[in-house]
């Protein structure tokens, strides 16, 4: 029900101006006023506020109703795996895989914005294979969320063959180097749509 969802998860660019905690907390109203669990991902804008990703981090994770998390060693901030559970509130019967996919170029020869690196590729690859053999073989079913889009965003806008539905006013800004994500959520095999933020006149599927 899309007036009353279970959950909600922000993609990134939740806030775009000071004060940050003020905006955050201003942003996070529609839920926190109607007691809804969420969830947010940072985008290469919210940490342009006066705080850090990782003060972000610490000041909504007290926040009633909040399932962000973090995953120390790795890249990133906003990385974290949320387990839905079966209607018997037993085994763990999906998987919401949630990345931070970071915010600019940290090279100096590129420009432009960040990417999901190797290390939480692995991240993602490990954990899943984790999942996969506590459910006996077979992977669970997951989707993923994070801001700034995957290089085959464009890639499959280009297919001649794609099918695509909703609003696209912009090219994809996607993520400057291709790390693997995409073809890492083919191998493991449990990953059946992505939802990125990022794009501000884009709405569509593809």
């Amino acid at each position: 029900d899309v007036k009353s969802p279970d959950l909600v998860i922000c993609t990134g660019e939740v806030i775009f101006g000071k004060p940050a905690d003020k905006s955050l907390r201003c942003a996070l109203q529609p839920v926190l006023k109607r007691s809804i669990p969420f969830a947010v991902t940072f985008g290469n804008h919210d940490d342009e506020q006066g705080m850090t990703r990782k003060e972000l981090y610490e000041f909504i994770k007290e926040m009633p109703g909040n399932l962000t998390s973090t995953v120390e060693g790795i890249s990133g901030v906003t990385n974290f795996i949320l387990p839905v559970k079966a209607s018997d509130g037993g085994k763990d019967a999906a998987l919401l895989y949630v990345f931070d996919s970071n915010a600019y170029s940290t090279l100096k020869h590129l420009k432009g914005y960040g990417w999901i690196k190797h290390d939480q590729v692995q991240w993602y690859l490990n954990e899943s294979k984790k999942f996969t053999e506590a459910n006996g073989g077979t992977p669970l079913t997951a989707l993923s969320f994070f801001h700034i889009p995957l290089p085959e965003y464009h890639e499959a806008v280009n297919n001649e063959g794609t099918f695509l539905i909703g609003i696209r006013k912009e090219e994809a800004c996607n993520q400057e180097i291709n790390t693997g994500l995409f073809a890492a959520m083919q191998e493991a095999g449990d990953v059946l749509g992505v939802f990125v933020g990022h794009d501000h006149v884009n709405d569509y599927a593809v």
